[in-house]
C-alpha cells in the first residue's frame, strides 16, 4: 500500500473520529442547557384546616447541595386579618413559638407585615434567597384563635436554582466541541494541503 493511501485512510479516520467527537459535544451540550434550570417542590397543601388551634406548623428542609443561585418561591392563599403566614428557619423556631409578639422579627416571611420587601401582600406572594440549607416551619396563625369555624389555607413553595452538575456537563460538552471544531480544521487543512 503506497504512503499517500495510507494517509487518505488516517487522514479520514481522524475526520470520523472528530466529527464524532463533535456531535457528542453537541449532544451534551443540548442536554445539560435543558437541565440547567431546575425547580423542587418543598412544600405543596391544598387544604390546611386551622380550627381551634393557635398555629399550625409543617417542618420543610431546603436543600441546597449541588444548586446555585437558590431562590425560594411561594404563593399563600386566604391570607388575610383572619390569617397569618409565617416562614421561620429552625435556629429562630423557639424565639417564634414563645414569643408571639416578636413573630415578625424572627420570620424568614410575614405575609401579613411590610418588612420583606419581595413579597407582594395583594397577590399573597413571596420570595427570598436562603444563605444556606436547612430546616424551616411553614405555620399559619389564626388570630380570631378559637372563635373561626371552617378556616383553611392553602400554600405551595418552591425552590429555584441553577444545577452545578449540570453546569459542570455543560462546560465540558462546549470544551469537547471547541476541541473538535480545532481539530476538524487542522484536519481539513491538512487535506487540503496534500
Amino acid at each position: 500500500m503506497k504512503e499517500s493511501v495510507k494517509k487518505q485512510i488516517v487522514l479520514s479516520l481522524l475526520l470520523t473520529i472528530e466529527v464524532l467527537l463533535a456531535v457528542v459535544g453537541v449532544i451534551v451540550v443540548a442536554f445539560s442547557y435543558t437541565q440547567l434550570t431546575g425547580q423542587d417542590v418543598i412544600f405543596n397543601k391544598e387544604s390546611i384546616p386551622i380550627d381551634a388551634h393557635s398555629y399550625v406548623s409543617y417542618e420543610i428542609i431546603v436543600n441546597l447541595t449541588g444548586k446555585i443561585a437558590p431562590k425560594v418561591t411561594g404563593g399563600v392563599g386566604s391570607v388575610g386579618s383572619d390569617v397569618d403566614f409565617y416562614l421561620v428557619n429552625d435556629t429562630s423556631w423557639n424565639t417564634w413559638s414563645t414569643n408571639p409578639e416578636m413573630r415578625s422579627t424572627f420570620s424568614m416571611v410575614h405575609l401579613n407585615a411590610t418588612a420583606i420587601s419581595s413579597q407582594l401582600v395583594a397577590e399573597n406572594q413571596f420570595s427570598f434567597t436562603p444563605s444556606t440549607t436547612a430546616g424551616y416551619s411553614v405555620v399559619f396563625v389564626n388570630n380570631v384563635y378559637p372563635s373561626a369555624s371552617n378556616t383553611s389555607v392553602h400554600a405551595t413553595i418552591n425552590l429555584q436554582y441553577t444545577s452545578l452538575n449540570e453546569l459542570y456537563d455543560l462546560v465540558v460538552g462546549l470544551v469537547m466541541l471547541a476541541a473538535s471544531l480545532v481539530l476538524l480544521s487542522v484536519t481539513a487543512l491538512r487535506r487540503i494541503k496534500q
